[in-house]
């Protein structure tokens, strides 16, 4: 959790006072904590609790590909590593229509990805499709693959992926050819490739 506080100095006794809120004082019974000056992006958000680092990759739909290509899944770790990372980050069934929910779960594959689901919904689900299901392990896959990412390169889970970083690891990882051409250019800052009509001979 980070939070962003409004300091309240204290010359005379060299002391600085923070008012963190009840839901953010959790924040303060861990031992020591880091203090920073705000960053410019967080200039209009209010005091108290930052929302979690949204990460725009996750969302460009241009990188769908990538992330579900089987060379960049296997250089990430392969299908056991996002097995192991959804049992640690994912606590419940993921399948949102059911009434019911086991309290027991299991990893269930679907397509290039995978989804935690109760033993009753993996029974029901079993050799099913759906766009629904797509969906849910897309977005696994894509969470998993820039969290693997981010880490490689160092970064926290603070701080979003940038595209230069990903386009680094997948040099780094010999897996650079399954980018797609768009997200190639974008990311050596080229203009976009014009379609260009082609004009038959008379």
């Amino acid at each position: 959790m980070r939070v962003l506080l409004r300091p309240v100095l204290v010359p005379e006794l060299g002391l600085v006072v923070l008012k963190p809120g009840r839901e953010s004082l959790p924040v303060f019974h861990r031992g020591r904590v880091l203090v920073e000056p705000e960053p410019k992006n967080m200039r209009a958000l209010p005091s108290g609790a930052v929302p979690a680092v949204r990460q725009p990759l996750a969302e460009d739909k241009s990188l769908l590909p990538f992330f579900s290509d089987e060379r960049v899944i296997r250089a990430a770790g392969g299908a056991g590593a996002l097995s192991d990372w959804l049992l640690r980050h994912v606590k419940s069934c993921q399948w949102p229509h059911g009434d019911y929910h086991h309290s027991e779960t299991v990893i269930h594959s679907y397509g290039a990805g995978a989804m935690v689901l109760c033993w009753h919904c993996d029974n029901q689900l079993r050799d099913q499709t759906s766009e629904s299901l797509e969906q849910l392990t897309q977005q696994n896959l894509t969470a998993w693959m820039i969290d693997v990412i981010r880490h490689v390169m160092n970064g926290t889970q603070e701080r979003e992926l940038s595209l230069a970083e990903l386009s680094w690891w997948a040099v780094c990882n010999q897996v650079v050819d399954a980018l797609p051409e768009a997200v190639s250019r974008r990311s050596l800052g080229l203009p976009a490739e014009k379609i260009r009509s082609v004009y038959r001979e008379s």
